[in-house]
């Protein structure tokens, strides 16, 4: 029995504000060219941090109307980016089959009992190693079909038509994944979707690490290493897809090595950018039983 739990972890930048001086100065840090008056420059950088300044500004704030809103001040935008992110892995219920597939944001499942209007949801083709994984949110449900603001990930590998192999969608509600039971014949895979919105102009980086590999008291199952889960190898991993995915389509091992795994350099739009993990585990014949287990962190930082 093997399960992930995941765990979530936010990083922001950190704002540097400086005093007033023509040159500013600190061990670490330096700020050329400042002045309270007029002039000087717009910002001041060091190896690892950048500071947009300025002095002096009058009635900075926000105000408003019944129809308008007024954010008053040279750097009041600056200081409204939002930067957050929504993990959910997929629940044990509702994962009807589907059997037709717009293309676009539209899929026709056998039920839609247990699925709801805002709904985060993974459409799946052919579950197993080489599964393709599109993630969308519930807009509207008509009968059997299930409308998304828009599927991200596999959707110009997924088929219109299901072709008779084990077709999914998944409930992406959980906080905790269970992969069930395994053996030397069988593999074990499992969903986790995750939804970046920022409107850091700049934009983000998503990284993921586990607090040790999968564990089972001192018995461990070692990471994938050559880029892909194989039935009868005793490994474990994950592929991504989505917009910003760093190694797409790759099995790459989760460890307690932080490893990049979306980027994006400017802000995203207004549904965010959204990735889709296909954990995936094999075992050998000589791999000891046991309960089996990882806690998953996702690492959010803004791009500075």
């Amino acid at each position: 029995m093997c399960s992930l739990r995941t765990l979530f972890s936010v990083v922001m930048s950190l704002l540097l504000v400086a005093s007033p001086a023509m040159a500013m100065t600190s061990t670490n840090f330096q700020i050329n060219w400042d002045t309270v008056s007029a002039g000087g420059a717009d910002f001041g950088t060091s190896a690892n941090f950048v500071t947009h300044d300025t002095i002096g500004g009058e009635a900075a704030g926000q105000g408003s109307s019944a129809n308008y809103r007024l954010s008053a001040g040279y750097r009041l935008p600056e200081t409204a980016n939002l930067l957050g992110y929504e993990v959910r892995a997929n629940a044990a219920s509702p994962t009807p089959t589907w059997t037709v597939f717009d293309g676009v944001d539209e899929v026709t499942v056998s039920s839609v009992a247990g699925f709801a209007i805002g709904d985060l949801i993974a459409m799946v083709e052919n579950v197993g190693l080489t599964q393709e994984v599109a993630v969308g949110r519930i807009t509207a449900i008509n009968a059997l079909v299930i409308t998304v603001d828009d599927f991200q990930g596999d959707t110009a590998g997924i088929s219109l038509i299901a072709a008779g192999g084990d077709d999914r969608v998944y409930r992406l509600s959980s906080a905790t994944l269970a992969l069930g039971n395994v053996s030397g014949a069988t593999v074990a895979t499992g969903i986790v979707g995750t939804n970046v919105i920022t409107s850091v102009p700049t934009g983000y980086s998503l990284y993921v690490h586990g607090n040790h590999l999968m564990q089972s008291g001192l018995n461990t199952i070692p990471e994938v290493l050559d880029g892909s889960v194989t039935l009868g190898s005793e490994e474990f991993g994950a592929s991504i897809t989505g917009p910003g995915a760093v190694n797409p389509g790759t099995d790459l091992g989760v460890t307690t090595t932080m490893r990049l795994v979306q980027t994006n350099g400017a802000a995203t739009g207004g549904i965010g950018d959204r990735l889709g993990f296909s954990y995936k585990l094999s075992v050998a014949t000589s791999t000891a039983s046991g309960a089996y287990s990882q806690d998953t962190y996702y690492t959010l930082v803004a791009n500075y």
